[in-house]
């Protein structure tokens, strides 16, 4: 008996002592290659001269022609609760990135680098070129895909109904954006009588510059927002896309997330150079292991 309370004193406290962690909260400031697993041609980025590491995750290499690849975070990430609940957690994630074409003389940029959330780390599911990585021919625009993006696309595909060669598109299993706009920002401005308005100011995704993008989602109201500036300025109060998308019956109750990017015929570098991801998924127990 002497035992048996003991062993059940010892449950109380190992629960009563008991520390919190979640997996839904990281910022990585610049990039060693831990807690990342890279896919097809993805890397920790070269600097220009290539003698070493940039501190950046590139999604395609100078030397591979049409190369494509992804970055993703290691862990499953929640998205909503594991009980068949349609009521996904809020998310937001921001990261800078550049796009660089690397010839001067009649450049041809292309393609683009997205944001991913993706049901698995899988490779052969995945194309070049205008699918930039993280779809196929095969199956865009399947429902079965269950994933979630948003591009930054810097090539005009029209058969994938891009809207032009600099735009930023929120996808939903398809590389066919469902909301698309020019890539820019908005800036509030007043006019001579005093009243405030908004002016956009466009942005050129391929100029090598580095860009800060925000993705926000919202549950209680359903809606994304995509803001993007760039990186030496704060966030604007007006996003470029802002709308209503229900997500439940897209993503599953744990994804994973991070990058996907591919190159056209010209040589050009897709970099990530700082991400930062949350949630409001609740914190999970982690029971402290008794000696």
């Amino acid at each position: 008996m002497k035992i048996q309370n003991l062993c059940l004193l010892s449950l109380f406290v190992a629960i009563c002592t008991s520390h919190y962690t979640s997996a839904a909260r990281f910022n990585f400031n610049n990039f060693d290659g831990s807690k990342l697993v890279f896919l097809r041609d993805a890397e920790l980025g070269p600097t220009v001269d290539g003698t070493s590491l940039s501190g950046a995750l590139s999604m395609t290499r100078d030397d591979i022609p049409f190369s494509y690849g992804q970055a993703l975070y290691t862990d499953h990430i929640p998205f909503k609760p594991s009980n068949a609940s349609s009521s996904l957690y809020s998310f937001q994630t921001s990261f800078t990135f550049s796009i660089s074409p690397r010839r001067n003389t009649n450049p041809n940029p292309g393609h683009g680098l997205a944001f991913v959330i993706v049901p698995a780390v899988d490779s052969d599911v995945v194309a070049g070129k205008g699918f930039l990585g993280f779809l196929n021919r095969t199956n865009n625009g399947s429902p079965s895909n269950h994933v979630f993006a948003v591009e930054f696309d810097v090539f005009q595909d029209k058969d994938l109904g891009d809207i032009n060669d600099n735009h930023v598109g929120i996808d939903i299993n398809s590389v066919k954006s469902t909301v698309s706009e020019k890539a820019g920002y908005w800036v509030q401005t007043r006019t001579g009588s005093g009243k405030k308005g908004w002016e956009f100011n466009e942005i050129k995704l391929s100029s090598g510059d580095k860009y800060k993008a925000w993705i926000e989602f919202n549950n209680v109201t359903k809606s994304i927002s995509v803001t993007i500036v760039p990186a030496n300025l704060s966030k604007p109060k007006k996003p470029l896309i802002e709308t209503q998308i229900d997500l439940s019956t897209v993503l599953f109750d744990k994804m994973f997330t991070g990058f996907a990017g591919s190159m056209g015929r010209e040589v050009e570098r897709h970099d990530i150079w700082t991400w930062r991801f949350e949630n409001n998924a609740p914190k999970e127990p982690k029971p402290v292991q008794s000696d």
